[in-house]
């Protein structure tokens, strides 16, 4: 009886839309992509890729990490519906709503980011309802960005407003986009939700678009995404792969090494210009973390990662830049496990990227 009475409360909002017209719109472009497959629009790399990575990397390119639609209407009740390719259980650090929801925010008349709240159905096909959304200036149209799955892909997905609103999508004008390339960590793991991700979170901050190339467990500054990064114009690079280079994975420093001077050597081939901004472990330094020795795992990568920095400069490279694991400033509130970032961790991560991108940039600090 309880569980037939928790899914009537779910039912309530959907049979009230129901009751009313709405119009439905299919996207045909996503903001967040790297390379454009037009007919795979959801995947972050392009289908002419998958004989080239290793297979986890490809599986991992099809998650919309980092990815997210730009609209804008005079609805202000909208609803999301979609499918999604893997029927995932949320992770034991990570909740469903991080793994597989999307997530909604609006800029009003004062340019302040707003965030809506759904009612939510996750199911062979997903639903996300937002209703009763006020903004400033609240009668006229305005701009939505609507947030990917983080670890999951979408194989379809549409956004339905009432008859009577106005409704268009809309390709993001940002300028040169910043191009980043890591780990779990960058795709997002393990925010609340994808709003929360630090890349996502950057994104509205800086206003620029962030392709998100973050490969769980499979960022290792490898041969086949800097070729990818390569092709794509960019204000920034950053390389943030240290999480999945430390000693547990195998590498050696001289194997490390040749595959960051391999990715330099190919950005500053065809960028010669574009700044490069390199980031070591993020929980290298952690005051009061409790076990030395996978804290001393951490640092050794941050070491290391210090090392190839100062040798690229010795070598001549020039307009690269290293964001240290104490500038990230993680502490004991910043991680669900000990590595991943919560969503405490994930605005540590963003202000520390933050900071140094504006400095990078010439672009005044966030009052």
């Amino acid at each position: 009886m309880k569980k037939v009475f928790l899914f009537f409360l779910f039912l309530v909002p959907i049979l009230a839309f129901a009751q009313e017209n709405f119009s439905w719109h299919k996207p045909s472009y996503v903001e967040g992509i790297c390379i454009h497959d037009p007919n795979h629009i959801y995947y972050r790399l392009p289908a002419d890729m998958e004989c080239q990575v290793r297979k986890p990397v490809w599986y991992l390119s099809k998650n919309t990490s980092g990815e997210f639609l730009h609209f804008k209407t005079t609805a202000r009740s909208i609803t999301v519906r979609f499918v999604l390719e893997d029927n995932l259980a949320p992770f034991p650090h990570m909740p469903e709503m991080g793994v597989s929801g999307i997530d909604l925010y609006a800029i009003d008349m004062n340019g302040n980011w707003n965030w809506a709240p759904p009612h939510y159905h996750f199911g062979d096909t997903c639903t996300f309802i937002y209703k009763n959304l006020y903004l400033a200036d609240n009668h006229k149209t305005a701009d939505f960005y609507l947030y990917l799955p983080l670890y999951n892909t979408v194989k379809w997905l549409s956004v339905g407003v009432p008859d009577r609103d106005k409704f268009e999508f809309v390709r993001d004008n940002k300028g040169l986009p910043i191009v980043a390339y890591g780990t779990s960590i960058l795709q997002g793991g393990v925010a609340s939700r994808a709003g929360l991700a630090w890349t996502n979170i950057l994104e509205r901050r800086l206003d620029k678009t962030i392709i998100n190339l973050g490969f769980s467990g499979n960022g290792r500054f490898e041969k086949p995404i800097f070729d990818l990064i390569a092709k794509r114009n960019a204000s920034l690079y950053i390389l943030d792969c240290m999480p999945n280079l430390d000693r547990t994975y195998g590498f050696s420093d001289s194997i490390i090494k040749a595959r960051v001077y391999y990715g330099v050597k190919k950005l500053r081939a065809d960028h010669p210009n574009t700044p490069i901004l390199f980031a070591e472990h993020a929980g290298g330094y952690t005051p009061f973390y409790m076990d030395t020795a996978r804290l001393n795992l951490y640092h050794n990568a941050s070491i290391l990662m210090e090392h190839i920095f100062n040798d690229l400069g010795k070598d001549g490279y020039k307009n690269i830049y290293l964001l240290t694991d104490k500038e990230i400033g993680f502490d004991i509130n910043s991680t669900t496990e000990g590595l991943h970032p919560d969503d405490i961790g994930m605005i540590h991560y963003a202000d520390a990227y933050e900071k140094i991108i504006r400095q990078i940039l010439r672009e005044p600090q966030r009052k």
